[in-house]
């Protein structure tokens, strides 16, 4: 019998345990498949990738703020054998909703197929940006989609708080869970003595 309210208790501590368990889940990704131009961002850069041809031209950029001028730098290279070009003439062209479509010539770097550009001051709002790109005679155009120029967002909030937040949850909730254990040791304590006292009587 003592092995049997053991089992109960067990039980019982089990249960408590993974209900104050938080979960975390593996969420917010989009695992289908990638579609042109690529975009991807971190470490406080976005890059966007686009085919033109047999070319493929990447454009890495800050994020885009109002009224700030901003180097950006492009990669031009042959999308087979990302072999890289280097007697590009590339000009990035960013269009608004309103006014006359903004161009800013790329220039050629050092490394072959790397080209610096730097993107004039522009009012908040959203563009369609474009990378006009000539090789060899010939001109294409990488479109990019739309982006959006606007203010960085305020910093977070010091973490600090947060982690003392979840300290003190998941001390009150050890703190719960051995009031129940507590409480459901005393019961099973209480009905064995009870079915002692019982046999006891009937002796």
């Amino acid at each position: 019998m003592a092995k049997i309210e053991l089992n109960i208790l067990v039980m019982a501590v089990a249960a408590l345990f993974f209900s104050i368990t938080p979960v975390y889940a593996h969420g917010g990704e989009d695992h289908g498949d990638e579609k042109a131009p690529v975009v991807s961002a971190g470490a406080g850069m976005v890059t966007r990738v686009a085919r033109i041809g047999d070319y493929e031209v990447t454009v890495k950029h800050p994020s885009l703020a109002p009224d700030k001028e901003l180097a950006a730098r492009l990669f031009v290279t042959r999308f087979a054998t990302n072999e890289p070009i280097g007697n590009a003439q590339v000009v990035i062209t960013l269009i608004g909703e309103e006014g006359a479509p903004v161009e800013a010539a790329a220039y050629a770097g050092s490394t072959p197929g790397i080209y610096e550009v730097k993107l004039p001051p522009l009012p908040g709002g959203k563009y369609k940006l474009a990378a006009r790109v000539r090789i060899g005679g010939e001109t294409e155009t990488a479109q990019y989609g739309a982006v959006e120029v606007a203010a960085s967002p305020p910093a977070a909030v010091d973490s600090e708080s947060g982690w003392a937040r979840t300290a003190l949850i998941v001390l009150g909730s050890l703190a719960g869970l051995g009031l129940a254990v507590t409480g459901v040791y005393r019961v099973l304590r209480s009905a064995r003595r009870d079915r002692i006292k019982g046999e006891a009587a009937t002796v």
